[in-house]
């Protein structure tokens, strides 16, 4: 059979039509056309949701010049099963290709989990609460903590722990976030505040009002001051000169603080953190490797 030679329908519509997977899967190199129809989806895809309009757009581009980079795939029972690549084997369907170039990785399902969550990373495709869960399942997976984590893919430590810490917030902020109604850095001043209601008024507040992040920071802060204003009111035991050094370091830390002072001019300065991952965000701000 001739091979077609428009190369605007795209490099896989040069092989002859009669090729098929199991022909090219018997002889397993590295470098292969497969029927896109018979391409099973990654079912650990860190990406859970593509843009249609974006979806068209790169289908259009692919029917002019081509599919350049191959997806990746591995082999279970005879059939390939996607690792990345997802976006251009959804768009190579939309622009009516029959197959696609891929190249084959005889790798087990735990790498290409890893690989397929790396991928994305390093490819910024991801959500920031899809790339929080990534990294969180990449943690679980291969068993490591964030200093482990963060020299496997080349990112900094403190990158990582501040975007682990959004999967704290309440599902209801984890929905603006995704919704792109509010940013990482005008949703994590929040983590601050303990009652769940007063943090998803607050957040609803942002959206409506369009604040900055350094505008939630502030906000945060005066409202950590009048509760701990009213705890103080109540208990009525430190003086003006105190309070306003825990406010000062509550400020910086964004978290509870508490200073005793004693008599004799001794004490201790006691920074609260309600999780591991706010410990590692204030050891961050001190400067401390952990």
């Amino acid at each position: 059979m001739e091979k077609k030679k428009t190369l605007g329908k795209g490099l896989a519509n040069l092989l002859p039509d009669t090729l098929d997977n199991e022909e090219v899967i018997k002889g397993n190199p590295e470098f292969q056309y497969l029927d896109v129809d018979t391409i099973e989806s990654n079912p650990n895809q860190p990406r859970k949701k593509f843009d249609q309009k974006e979806l068209e757009e790169l289908a259009e581009t692919i029917k002019n010049v081509g599919i350049i980079e191959p997806i990746i795939v591995r082999i279970e029972n005879n059939k390939p099963i996607l690792i990345s690549g997802e976006r251009r084997l959804k768009a190579a369907k939309l622009a009516g290709f029959k197959k696609i170039p891929a190249i084959i990785k005889n790798i087990d399902a735990i790498r290409s989990i890893e690989m397929a969550i790396i991928e994305n990373i390093q490819r910024e495709n991801l959500t920031p609460i899809e790339e929080a869960r990534a990294y969180e399942e990449l943690m679980k997976l291969l068993n490591l903590n964030i200093k482990q984590l963060a020299e496997r893919i080349g990112k900094d430590r403190s990158t990582i722990s501040n975007i682990l810490r959004i999967l704290k917030l309440p599902d209801e902020i984890k929905t603006l976030i995704e919704e792109k109604k509010l940013s990482v850095g005008q949703a994590r001043p929040l983590l601050s505040i303990v009652d769940k209601k007063m943090m998803i008024q607050m957040a609803e507040k942002i959206c409506k009002e369009n604040w900055s992040a350094r505008k939630v920071e502030e906000e945060v802060a005066k409202l950590l001051d009048r509760n701990h204003k009213k705890q103080n009111e109540i208990e009525n035991f430190k003086d003006p000169t105190i309070l306003e050094l825990e406010k000062k370091i509550r400020n910086k830390f964004t978290t509870k603080v508490e200073i005793r002072h004693n008599h004799n001019s001794s004490g201790k300065i006691i920074l609260h953190y309600a999780n591991l991952d706010e410990f590692d965000r204030i050891l961050e701000i001190m400067g401390i490797p952990n």
